[in-house]
C-alpha cells in the first residue's frame, strides 16, 4: 500500500469517527430534550391550575430545568473535547506522516547519491587498471591515468570517512578536548582542500590571536573540511572564496564566504538535517551525500558553539561559526 492510499484510508477513518461522534451527540441531545419535555408535562399535570409563569417559579420545575441545562452543557463540553482531541490527533498523525515521508525521501536521495558516488570512482579505477593491463602506454599517459585513479580513490576515501564520521557523531562519540591553534588548524584544512579545486582560497585572520580554545582537533578538522569542500562546490563563477578568523571577547568567529547562488531562507535550517540536500537527486549534477553539514552542526554543538547562515554581498552565503574561548 502506497503513501497516498494510506492517507486516503486515514482520512476516511477520521471522517467516520467524526460522523459517529456527531451522531452520538445528536442522539444524546434528542434524548435530553425528550426527558425535559416529559418532566415539564409531569410537573404541569401535578399543578394543572397554575400559570406558566408560576409554574416556572416552582422549585421542582427549576430543579428539572437546571438538570436539563447541565445535561446540555455536558453534551456540548464532551463534544468540544472530543472534536478537539480528534483534530489534535489528525494534526499529529498528518505531521508524523509528513516527517516520515520527508525522511523516506531523504533516505531515497541518500541511496541515489551514495550509489552514484560509489559506482563512478570504482568504475573509473577499474577502467584505468584494465587499460594498464591491455595497452602499452607512454609515461605521460601513465602519469595522467594514475593521477585520475588517485583522485577517484580520494573520493572514495572521503565518502567512507564521512559515513564513519556521521556514525561517530550520532553514536555518542567521546570528544578529546585539547588546546587548539585555530589558525594552524584552518591553514592545514585549506592546504588539504586547495589542490583539488581551481579556485583561490583566501585566508584572512587577526594578527593578534592570544587565546587558544579547547576542542577536538580531528573532529573540527573534518567538520571544517566538509564545510570548505561544500563551499567550493557551490562557489559559482567566482574565482575565489574566503575563510576569515577573528577573535572576539569570549569567542572565536570563523566565517566561510562564497559567491555562489546562495541558500534560500526556507532551507537554512533544513540543510543541517541528515541526508538533506537541496533539489532532486535524480536531476542533481553536484556530488555529495548530504552528510557534510550534518556533521558540521553536530561537531560545533559538541563544542558549545553556534552556526549562523547569512547572505553574502553581492551574492552567495556566509557560514558563521562561533566557538567559545573557554
Amino acid at each position: 500500500m502506497n503513501q497516498r492510499s494510506i492517507n486516503i484510508l486515514l482520512y476516511l477513518v477520521m471522517a467516520y469517527i467524526l460522523l459517529a461522534g456527531s451522531w452520538w451527540a445528536y442522539l444524546l441531545q434528542t434524548k435530553t430534550e425528550a426527558v425535559w419535555s416529559a418532566q415539564q408535562a409531569e410537573i404541569q399535570a401535578i399543578h394543572p391550575d397554575v400559570s406558566k409563569q408560576q409554574l416556572q417559579a416552582l422549585p421542582s420545575f427549576q430543579a428539572a430545568q437546571s438538570h436539563y441545562h447541565r445535561q446540555r452543557m455536558m453534551i456540548m463540553g464532551e463534544g468540544l473535547v472530543f472534536l478537539s482531541l480528534l483534530l489534535l490527533g489528525v494534526y499529529k498523525i498528518v505531521q508524523s506522516q509528513r516527517k516520515q515521508w520527508a525522511l523516506a525521501q531523504q533516505q531515497q536521495n541518500f541511496l541515489l547519491s551514495i550509489t552514484h558516488e560509489l559506482k563512478s570512482p570504482i568504475a573509473s579505477v577499474q577502467l584505468i587498471l584494465e587499460t594498464f593491463q591491455k595497452r602499452q602506454l607512454s609515461p605521460e599517459q601513465i602519469q595522467r591515468l594514475s593521477k585520475n585513479a588517485l583522485q577517484d580513490n580520494q573520493r572514495l576515501h572521503k565518502l567512507v570517512q564521512d559515513l564513519l564520521l556521521a556514525a561517530r557523531v550520532e553514536g555518542g562519540h567521546q570528544y578529546i578536548f585539547e588546546c587548539l591553534d585555530l589558525k594552524q588548524l584552518l591553514q592545514e584544512v585549506i592546504q588539504w582542500v586547495q589542490p583539488r579545486f581551481p579556485k583561490e582560497i583566501r585566508f584572512i585572520y587577526d594578527d593578534q590571536l592570544d587565546c587558544m580554545p579547547q576542542g577536538d582537533r580531528s573532529m573540527l578538522q573534518s567538520a571544517f573540511h566538509n564545510l570548505l569542500d561544500n563551499a567550493l562546490k557551490y562557489a559559482g563563477q567566482s574565482p575565489f572564496l574566503s575563510v576569515e578568523l577573528r577573535q572576539k571577547k569570549d569567542h572565536y568567529l570563523i566565517e566561510f564566504k562564497d559567491q555562489g547562488p546562495g541558500i534560500p531562507k526556507t532551507e537554512r535550517q533544513a540543510i543541517f538535517q541528515k541526508f538533506y540536500r537541496i533539489g532532486d537527486e535524480r536531476t542533481r549534477k553536484s556530488k555529495g551525500t548530504g552528510l557534510g553539514l550534518y556533521i558540521l552542526q553536530k561537531v560545533v554543538a559538541a563544542h558549545h558553539g553556534q552556526i549562523q547562515i547569512r547572505e553574502n554581498q553581492p551574492q552567495g552565503s556566509i557560514f558563521s561559526i562561533k566557538l567559545p574561548i573557554k
